[in-house]
């Protein structure tokens, strides 16, 4: 399974994670107002023990997390962490944007190109989404993305997009 790399779109750079972004992925998984649709806020020794385990999850021979620094091309602010991430089997897709950079349309445009990349180079087979009902802007963007709801939990909405209908939909020029 190939690793992460350096990915661009219009607006903005997208490095792998790396062990020089503990800080900035410790304050954003810390931060309560962005964690407020992820999860819980984590403590400092928490959050650095989570960065180690996605840097170890990356850096296996068959990774099982592919995760991105955003930022703005332009200016070199951060917009955010995005990515994949196995959990029971399956590549979960995902974001967290810092909240000055929220409603800017960047959300989708990270997604969009770590859906691609994830299907096109990765070569996975399906990709999945998971989020907490009241986060409606993700509803949204999951579909505008192509995901499709399917019934799971009722505290948790799913989504699922299959490489063939990427394929029929986005897949056309990419990977």
């Amino acid at each position: 399974m190939p690793v992460a790399r350096a990915l661009t779109t219009q607006r903005l750079s997208l490095h792998p994670l790396r062990s020089s972004d503990e800080p900035r992925y410790c304050a954003w998984f810390g931060d309560a107002d962005l964690m407020e649709h992820a999860g819980a806020p984590l403590h400092p020794e928490a959050a650095a023990s989570a960065f180690r385990a996605s840097l170890a999850m990356m850096e296996q021979a068959t990774p099982t997390a592919w995760l991105w620094v955003a930022t703005e091309r332009a200016t070199g602010r951060d917009v955010g962490l995005v990515g994949l991430v196995t959990r029971d089997g399956m590549p979960e897709i995902g974001s967290i944007i810092v909240g000055s950079q929220q409603g800017k349309g960047y959300a989708y445009e990270a997604l969009a190109c770590v859906r691609d990349e994830g299907f096109g180079h990765l070569g996975l087979p399906t990709q999945f989404g998971c989020q907490l009902p009241v986060n409606h802007r993700s509803i949204g963007l999951m579909r505008k993305l192509g995901f499709e709801q399917v019934p799971r939990r009722p505290d948790r909405i799913h989504w699922y997009l299959s490489r063939a209908t990427w394929a029929a939909s986005f897949g056309s020029g990419t990977g």
